[in-house]
């Protein structure tokens, strides 16, 4: 696909996983799930509750430690596996790799960053202030400590966008044209979250991973057409944090399940209309794949 940061490289030497995408694709998925569930895994929070009590303290040290496993999953393991760390100097060209950057148009990719939260946050507040299902209770974020969630939400926001929309689709688009790439690395993403079962019932996982598959196309496709990963971390992040603070995270309720709704199917929708109007008005040259 011509125009696409550091996905035609012939110099590259690559592994296996490298040379093979698909199963590359499901290799990133299970190593990410496990690296930021390991905590849930070993019940890592009770353990240390045990010793220093259970507040705000300990998921502090779980955020640290669930960061630290993932920079080292997708910083270090990851580009290990596919074959980015021969030679000296290879940090640099892995992260571009990534598209960790601001893309060839920073101004595009900062306006599409924008766009993509302010439809998020407008169906969100919307739909929750008509069903009732908008958090009226301010006052309770420091009782329950929801207000945590703006720090925890930098764990999925930074370290799953890095692997699935960074490495996942710059390795899918090496073979596979941007649509067939965003859709599979989407499904994927929505597989990923069955991980979520060690913390909460079927009826709520199943549901979250169908909405984490619809969103993904969102932002495969922002990802796709400014070549940077960040519009997909900033939205990443800011539905997680809107979800928790804003609405019951509650996909079994009526009025929740309205808002997992929109946001699976009318958030990509309008997403895409949108960044496609943008980019057709500000074309930014060959940087972008046709999608």
């Amino acid at each position: 696909m011509p125009g696409l940061v550091d996905l035609e490289r012939t110099d590259e030497r690559t592994t296996w996983l490298g040379d093979h995408p698909i199963a590359g694709s499901v290799a990133i998925t299970v190593l990410t799930g496990v690296a930021l569930q390991l905590t849930h895994i070993i019940d890592f929070q009770p353990r240390v509750a045990e010793a220093v009590g259970w507040n705000v303290s300990v998921r502090f040290i779980d955020f640290g430690f669930r960061t630290v496993l993932g920079a080292l999953t997708v910083l270090a393991l990851l580009p290990w596996l596919f074959g980015h760390v021969s030679g000296r100097g290879w940090f640099g060209p892995y992260l571009r790799h990534l598209r960790l950057n601001g893309g060839p148009a920073p101004r595009l990719t900062g306006s599409v960053s924008t766009i993509s939260v302010f439809i998020m946050l407008a169906l969100m507040t919307g739909l929750a202030a008509g069903t009732g299902a908008l958090q009226g209770e301010l006052g309770s974020l420091s009782d329950d400590s929801r207000w945590f969630i703006v720090i925890l939400a930098l764990v999925p926001g930074i370290w799953e966008e890095l692997a699935f929309r960074g490495l996942m689709l710059s390795n899918l688009q090496r073979r596979y044209r941007p649509w067939v790439a965003v859709l599979t690395s989407s499904l994927l993403f929505g597989l990923f979250h069955i991980s979520n079962l060690l913390l909460r019932g079927p009826e709520e996982v199943f549901p979250e991973m169908i909405l984490a598959a619809g969103m993904s196309i969102g932002w495969g496709y922002l990802v796709v057409k400014t070549n940077s990963v960040i519009p997909a971390t900033v939205s990443h992040y800011f539905v997680n944090v809107l979800i928790e603070l804003l609405i019951d995270p509650d996909p079994s309720d009526s009025a929740s399940a309205a808002i997992f709704g929109s946001l699976m199917i009318v958030y990509p929708i309008l997403t895409i209309v949108t960044v496609w109007a943008v980019h057709r008005r500000h074309p930014i040259g060959s940087a972008s794949a046709p999608c």
